[in-house]
């Protein structure tokens, strides 16, 4: 038991060690992260962690019930526990899954991070909030370097409340 506590902490020592090139936030820098339970998957390359997820990397925030970061393999990877992970792959947020950044706000229940194409897909009732407009959908995909957003309706429609005076306040 006491192996596997020291397993656990060493994995989240490595992903703080390493520079990570997945990014929740367009400016980057290191991603901080709590939870109740950190599980290290080493032959998985992989990181569960388990109840009250809240990750944040400069000003944008990750929470959800379970998170699993998935890592690409490091060439010439040694025997220790560091050694096994390399950047981070993906992330995949699970139940209650609420990104804040400045910018906006978003709800839903299941998100994907891709490093390889820098993009956050949340699925499942999602909602999108940006100053006062709100957007709702089943599926919104967040291009974070291009500054990019979709939302797809899924099989119904999407939905939007727009206040355009709201606007003309953040312009002038």
């Amino acid at each position: 038991m006491a192996s596997s506590k020291v397993t656990g902490l060493l994995a989240a020592m490595a992903l703080f060690a390493a520079p990570a090139f997945a990014q929740i936030s367009s400016e980057g820098g290191p991603i901080y992260i709590n939870s109740d339970r950190t599980e290290s998957l080493e032959r998985e390359r992989k990181v569960l962690l388990v109840g009250n997820v809240d990750i944040q990397q400069g000003e944008a925030r990750l929470r959800a019930d379970k998170v699993t970061l998935t890592f690409a393999g490091k060439d010439g990877a040694g025997n220790s526990v560091g050694a096994s992970f390399g950047q981070i792959q993906s992330m995949l947020a699970e139940g209650s899954v609420f990104y804040v950044t400045p910018e906006l706000k978003a709800k839903g229940n299941r998100g994907l991070y891709e490093a390889a194409i820098d993009t956050i897909t949340m699925t499942g009732d999602v909602a999108l909030m940006r100053g006062r407009d709100v957007a709702e959908g089943e599926t919104l995909k967040l291009e974070i370097g291009n500054r990019r957003t979709t939302l797809d309706g899924g099989t119904g429609r999407t939905r939007m409340m727009i206040d355009p005076d709201a606007q003309q306040g953040s312009n002038g």
